[in-house]
């Protein structure tokens, strides 16, 4: 019999809870000043460090939000900092440290052995607790995601994301031309209250890198609905897309969002319900279900309104046609042209870039925090649907509203907040858009 004990190893080495902000900056802040400490909120009651201000107020230590200098916790509340993580390097066993792929056996007589390997997990611990002791300075909180737990970090990258990255002719692309007015873009936009009834619910893509095909068909639905004023809500097949969009194309390991867009303008797709998402339970591709000159009354589909869940009965002639899209369009990378995008045509189509510390994202507006920076990365396609402004800290933070594909558990609601206007993951370098096509083609 043969054990396998794997175990990771995390390389930041940050003392634990709110203390650990600034930990690597000695030095006498609170300490210097002639009034060391501040009751209350006292915004002058502040010292310059790193370009920015720490504070000896009692407003810094708030349990949401924390810009304390480094010796507040020691000079105004007399708590000694906690000594540092002690970073292990191998896998410990029974009062014996064994470096990593070393082979030991542990039992001659039933010649058991452990194997001690240095694969990064998709869930650190020690990932978790650095970045809620640092969640003033990232602005977000993270935890653990349970259909995560016991995976690989290669897994995570490979399997829950799935979209490749643009190829450079692609990234050629010339955006369109906007004409609008920025006084009236409004400061925040929410798309879950704005099209209550049409926007398409977040789903769970499951472990196939699939999120290329979940992007474009949702944000194909989205603007089907919008566009149609209600009358065809209806979610589209990722199934479809999926298996039948196959040239030039991985399946479950990953997807190039131009050659969707090209499938969904040349033949199109069914809705959801007469080609039903399985992929992420079986991790395969199975073969496409779909002839190329199939239509809905061929495959048998019945069409229901998700905004009315009843059969479509409107004074138009029923479709017959699959779900086609015109050809996409790039919109600029610049946070206005985005904006005014969606709110006057629907959601958008949006390439991120994904480090290590994403998945465990619980809330907040997202910045990559630095963590696991020796790790790889992958990209990801999301629906930006929204955006705003957090006002819950000192400095207020813009950001995108997002919708995800890792099921509702996952993040606020399914949902996340990053940084906008900056470019933050790459999240506004290649945007991408279509519109809806509400003619009946067979």
């Amino acid at each position: 019999m043969e054990l396998v004990w794997r175990c990771s190893i995390f390389l930041i080495l940050l003392t634990a809870g709110a203390l650990a902000q600034f930990e690597d900056i000695a030095g006498d802040y609170c300490g210097g000043r002639i009034q060391r400490c501040c009751d209350g909120r006292i915004d002058s009651c502040a010292i310059p460090i790193l370009g920015t201000l720490c504070y000896c107020d009692q407003f810094c230590n708030r349990t949401d939000s924390s810009d304390c200098c480094p010796d507040y916790w020691n000079v105004c509340l007399g708590i000694k900092p906690p000594s540092p993580l002690i970073q292990q390097h191998g896998c410990y066993h029974e009062g014996q440290n064994y470096p990593y792929g070393h082979t030991v056996q542990i039992n001659c007589n039933n010649r058991t052995e452990f194997l001690c390997e240095a694969d990064a997990c998709l869930v650190e611990p020690e990932a978790i607790q650095a970045i809620n002791g640092n969640s003033a300075q990232f602005g977000w909180t993270a935890g653990n995601h349970s259909d995560f737990w016991g995976r690989k970090l290669e897994d995570g990258l490979v399997y829950r994301l799935g979209t490749l990255e643009p190829e450079k002719f692609v990234l050629a692309m010339h955006p369109i031309k906007q004409k609008y007015d920025r006084n009236t873009l409004p400061m925040s936009f929410d798309g879950r209250i704005e099209w209550r009834d049409t926007l398409q619910d977040v789903r769970d893509q499951g472990w196939c890198g699939a999120s290329w095909a979940f992007s474009t068909a949702a944000v194909a639905a989205d603007r089907l609905a919008i566009q149609s004023r209600g009358h065809e809500v209806y979610p589209l097949s990722m199934q479809n897309l999926l298996a039948c969009n196959n040239r030039g194309q991985q399946g479950c390991n990953g997807g190039h969002l131009d050659r969707a867009w090209n499938y969904m303008r040349r033949f199109g797709v069914v809705n959801e319900e007469c080609y039903p998402y399985i992929s992420g339970r079986t991790g395969q591709v199975e073969k496409c279900k779909v002839p190329r000159r199939g239509n809905l009354a061929t495959m048998k589909c019945q069409l229901v309104n998700a905004a009315e869940r009843k059969s479509d009965r409107s004074d138009k002639p029923p479709r017959k046609g699959l779900f086609r899209s015109p050809p996409a369009y790039r919109i600029a990378p610049f946070e206005d042209d985005i904006m005014n995008e969606i709110l006057q045509h629907g959601p958008v189509q949006a390439t991120m870039r994904v480090h290590p510390d994403f998945f465990l994202y619980r809330g907040g507006v997202y910045r990559y925090s630095g963590t696991n920076s020796q790790q790889r990365s992958g990209y990801h396609s999301v629906r930006i649907v929204g955006w705003g402004v957090d006002s819950s800290k000192r400095n207020p933070t813009k950001y995108w509203l997002v919708a995800n594909s890792w099921g509702r558990l996952w993040g606020e609601d399914g949902y996340f907040r990053i940084v906008r206007g900056e470019n933050e993951s790459d999240i506004e370098k290649f945007v991408l858009a279509a519109w809806a096509d509400q003619e009946d083609e067979e």
